[in-house]
């Protein structure tokens, strides 16, 4: 029995670490706005979260974009995010300058779209690979969309793009050994079918990591997953309905954990003066966690209410979320984000723009943690002529 206390204990640290190493997803493209000369809300609520228009591109691979417009812009552009986390296990109360990426985002020629994002820096240590696909997008009509690489899984749009600074827990909480990934960036390759205001997505995915784990599908060293998502825009509105899930086979220490998942989610748009909200609610099995874990029914919710102000250039977000490993681990935990565009500007000769990031974790039984982030990005160079 107490060896059984103490690996749960474990495990329970083990999943704070990961959450603390998951935060800071931040992406945005300030190529397509200097492309097509428009500020940042024709595709952000407050740059990065995405509104209705923006989760329709990142479905389609960009490819509802012109490429005769996209071509224009240098696709290259560079964001570094100066850092700070009073629970950060390495640098407690220290800032962290080393937070240097190269991104790239654009078509080759007229049917192929691609992503890059790599840190040169990454924690004040030399960074690896966050994410890099190709996909090809002239098939069913131009309503389906191929992706190769280390692609983002079919999973809702703020698990890879959102203001919060804290990862999302119901996608990636541990239950035993064993990390859910359905959050997770990972090689491996998707199709996505995007027809006006339904989406249906599938992928295949591995490990996550730099370029030379990208084959690595060996069962007894990655978990390999399929997962999937079908969701319902309702005809572009600022109200999206969805579920996803996957299901798995991870190496534990006494085998292979099979694992599954299925989840139901809703975002709404924040729009004539009243808040959005995003709520997930998330089920599990897993068949094997790992050495003294017996099978485990896992449950987790996630609910955010966020209210845009200052002519939506700042965004102010509330989190409540639970995790229940269904081995006795119960979590309770919350944040309160702030974020604000301080300065954007969107011209021939340059996109650039300045984030501020401000959030207070709350963990049930914990010592409450701050976070802050300052993050810039720029273009590199002038439209074609």
């Amino acid at each position: 029995m107490r060896f059984r206390r103490a690996t749960v204990v474990i495990a329970a640290a083990l999943a704070l670490v990961w959450m603390v190493d998951s935060v800071r997803p931040t992406q945005a493209m300030p190529p397509f706005a200097q492309a097509y000369g428009m500020h940042c809300e024709a595709c952000h609520s407050v740059v990065p979260a995405l509104n209705a228009y923006g989760r329709y591109v990142q479905r389609t691979g960009y490819a509802s974009l012109d490429p005769g417009t996209i071509h224009r812009a240098n696709p290259i552009w560079i964001g570094e995010s100066p850092f700070y986390d009073t629970q950060d296990p390495a640098e407690p109360h220290a800032i962290q300058w080393g937070n240097l990426a190269i991104h790239a985002a654009g078509y080759f020629g007229n049917d192929w779209t691609f992503h890059l994002h790599q840190w040169v820096y990454q924690s004040d240590l030399p960074g690896g690979t966050d994410t890099v696909w190709v996909t090809y997008n002239n098939l069913f009509h131009r309503d389906g969309h191929l992706f190769f690489g280390e692609i983002e899984a079919p999973a809702p749009s703020p698990f890879s793009q959102w203001f919060d600074l804290n990862g999302f827990a119901p996608p990636s909480f541990t239950v035993g050994e064993h990390t859910l990934p359905f959050a997770d960036n990972r090689w491996g390759t998707k199709f996505a079918y995007v027809k006006k205001w339904f989406t249906g997505e599938v992928a295949y995915l591995g490990p996550s990591g730099d370029l030379n784990v990208a084959t690595n599908f060996n069962p007894a060293e990655t978990d390999r997953t399929f997962q999937w998502r079908l969701v319902d825009s309702l005809g572009y509105k600022p109200f999206e309905f969805g579920i996803y899930g996957g299901t798995g086979v991870a190496p534990v220490s006494n085998g292979f954990d099979r694992y599954n998942a299925t989840a139901v989610y809703a975002q709404l748009d924040a729009q004539h003066g009243l808040p959005g909200a995003l709520a997930i609610y998330q089920r599990g099995h897993d068949a094997n966690p790992g050495t003294d874990f017996g099978p485990a029914n896992s449950k987790a919710f996630s609910v955010e209410v966020y209210q845009p102000f200052l002519s939506n250039n700042a965004m102010l977000g509330l989190r409540d979320e639970y995790t229940n490993d269904g081995l006795g681990t119960g979590t309770h935990s919350g944040n309160i984000d702030l974020a604000f565009l301080a300065e954007h500007t969107v011209t021939e000769r340059q996109a650039q723009g300045l984030i501020v990031n401000l959030e207070a974790l709350l963990a049930q039984g914990a010592t409450p943690g701050w976070r802050g982030q300052v993050w810039f990005v720029t273009t590199i160079g002038a439209l074609k002529k």
